[in-house]
């Protein structure tokens, strides 16, 4: 209960500093992650996307 009294008596804004730099700190992994998630997404879409089409080309030349 103390340590919440003393956030309380906190005057130098120690308490605000830190909490914006934790959520900017959040802020920044979220979007390196983001970025990092994204550019496996599509790469593993692109390689879905060339098995379709060579499964569909396979099926093509089996019905000619």
């Amino acid at each position: 209960m103390k340590k919440l009294e003393s956030l309380k008596v906190n005057n130098r804004g120690q308490t605000s500093v830190e909490v914006i730099l934790l959520i900017g700190s959040i802020l920044v992994i979220s979007i390196i992650c983001g970025t990092y998630i994204y550019k496996i997404n599509l790469e593993i879409n692109d390689l879905f996307n060339q098995t379709l089409a060579k499964g569909r080309l396979f099926l093509f030349n089996k019905l000619k």
